[in-house]
């Protein structure tokens, strides 16, 4: 069964598929809110208020939209909520906070701390599409329908975010995170 008949059987009240639904992009959502807050716990949270709001708005889900799209615009929204609503720790400070970790773990946590801090330094909605585009591979035109911009500006804030000197990040330190 392909996902927009899921969607439609979902809509038609085989709530039970929702499910299907949860395994298929869970990890993904997790993921992305995960690089937003930087913080396990608060990731977590931000992937289960994100399919509260899934479950809550699936029948205003237009079919014309990629509902991969649909669903990560909805963890960029919580995110943003997160952020307003509480206060956070961020990965640097729990670094130092004294996670001791074997030597090829610490690198690889030095490795993510730096990618986590280049990505910090950017704005917010050049940030998203950094993620979404190198660490979820999705398209321009999805990137456009999650943060609500032209693909012309989408493209220009990847080009800006990848070659502005002061967050340059070799892109395939993403394999060893």
């Amino acid at each position: 069964m392909n996902e927009k008949e899921i969607i439609r059987r979902i809509k038609q009240g085989e709530k039970a598929l929702f499910e299907t639904l949860v395994k298929e992009y869970y990890q993904e959502i997790y993921h992305f809110c995960f690089y937003k807050t930087g913080d396990a716990e608060s990731a977590y949270d931000c992937t289960q208020e994100t399919f509260l709001h899934v479950i809550r708005f699936l029948d205003g889900y237009t079919e014309r939209n990629h509902f991969r799209a649909w669903i990560f615009g909805i963890a960029r929204n919580v995110c943003s909520d997160f952020f307003r609503s509480r206060k956070f720790v961020t990965m640097e400070e729990e670094a130092l906070e004294g996670v001791q970790e074997e030597e090829e773990g610490y690198r690889r946590a030095e490795m993510r701390d730096s990618v986590q801090a280049a990505l910090n330094r950017l704005p917010e909605m050049q940030k998203d599409v950094i993620i979404l585009r190198f660490y979820y591979d999705m398209k321009l035109k999805e990137i456009a329908a999650v943060v609500g911009a032209g693909i012309p500006t989408v493209k220009s804030m990847r080009s800006t975010a990848i070659f502005a000197p002061y967050c340059f990040v070799s892109l395939s330190i993403r394999s060893s995170i």
